[in-house]
């Protein structure tokens, strides 16, 4: 399956999904674990099966790593959960398919909004209709940054936001909605970053680990820090407000 039938595939999972959330009437937790909710299920059962039967292998966030294909399809089926159990509508549907060379093809879709985000390796990114283009670079002092975890008080940007879906604020960067994006602490596993990822790069973007790790990994227990900017300046200013943490 080339890339851009995988970015078909995607964008026909995610409108599924939409149908399956459409008729959901708990959106609380699942009581499976403390940190999930009905539509995270819900969502991974959308998810789950078709990948497998389409011969990927699949790291999913909540049924972890099964299937034994050439790619790996990265799901995050709800990234933002919290923010959906609330009704705030920045939640999306994260799939990234990694090859062997990384990232190859992703999809990030505004469960609530639609806005969608899509690149394909070496293609660029597809932004959402309407969406503005990547900030021009500026320094730090000037820059407006979204935060993940609790930001210091001496950071020095100009302003910051918390929004809680770590998919749709790093894709926010490509958009212009904000100048960079930092991850405070290593929480982000990769179901959270690697769709917006390929995104970012795509788009011109700078993307790093906070502490020098890579960050395409398919390990289901591993957590990273991803950072990212407009500039390089920027992201380096970001890495050593990420470091401290």
């Amino acid at each position: 399956m080339g890339p851009e039938t995988i970015i078909e595939r995607f964008d026909q999972l995610t409108d599924e999904l939409l149908d399956a959330l459409a008729d959901l009437d708990d959106w609380g937790h699942s009581g499976l674990r403390p940190d999930q909710y009905n539509h995270d299920v819900v969502a991974d059962e959308v998810m789950l099966e078709p990948l497998l039967a389409d011969g990927f292998r699949v790291l999913s966030e909540e049924s972890g790593l099964t299937g034994d294909g050439e790619i790996t399809v990265v799901v995050d089926p709800v990234d933002g959960s919290t923010n959906a159990s609330l009704g705030l509508p920045w939640f999306a549907a994260s799939l990234c398919a990694v090859d062997a060379d990384g990232p190859l093809a992703s999809v990030v879709t505004n469960l609530a909004t639609g806005d969608r985000f899509a690149a394909i390796r070496g293609a660029g990114a597809e932004l959402d209709e309407g969406a503005g283009a990547m900030r021009a670079p500026r320094p730090l002092a000037e820059s407006i940054v979204c935060v993940s975890g609790n930001p210091p008080d001496d950071a020095g940007w100009a302003q910051f936001r918390q929004y809680g879906a770590g998919a749709l604020d790093l894709c926010s960067v490509a958009v212009g909605r904000f100048d960079g994006f930092v991850e405070l602490g290593s929480h982000h596993g990769c179901w959270d970053y690697l769709g917006a990822l390929l995104v970012l790069t795509e788009s011109g973007a700078h993307v790093a680990d906070a502490h020098g790790r890579d960050l395409v990994v398919l390990e289901h227990a591993v957590r990273r820090s991803p950072v990212a900017a407009t500039s390089t300046e920027l992201l380096d200013d970001l890495l050593a407000i990420a470091r401290r943490y």
